[in-house]
């Protein structure tokens, strides 16, 4: 069976775009996500948080576009980052799951356009 790492996530920034620049000027964009969880009833609630990481094109889309409160969908893969932690004289490896984003959608109804890895598009 051929093996499938696909995220489709909808959710809203809960701080401005962090956009970096690598040595060789790629745009590194990371931004944090919050997405609602709610019992059928909805009288019950929780937020789980996940961070989102883009590179090139859908950086700079992030970084022109997209700011803290806006509600995005997120086309991408999850990807593992594994380090090391000190505690005293023990070392620990530690780990997280991030979102690397292919696509961001902006769901917020006065931003016209969208952006995949091949470029930007009107809508």
């Amino acid at each position: 069976m051929p093996e499938l790492n696909k995220v489709l996530i909808a959710g809203r920034l809960t701080e401005d775009p962090n956009i970096k620049y690598t040595s060789d000027r790629l745009a590194v964009a990371s931004v944090k996500i919050a997405v609602n969880h709610y019992t059928k009833n909805k009288q019950e609630s929780s937020v789980s948080y996940f961070d989102v990481i883009a590179y090139g094109r859908v950086a700079e889309f992030i970084k022109e576009y997209i700011k803290k409160g806006n509600q995005i969908l997120v086309d991408g893969k999850l990807h593992q980052i594994r380090y090391n932690v000190k505690s005293g004289t023990e070392e620990k490896t530690r780990s997280k799951i991030e979102i690397v984003a292919n696509s961001i959608f902006p769901m917020n109804s006065h931003i016209n356009k969208t952006i995949e890895e091949e470029g930007i598009f009107e809508y």
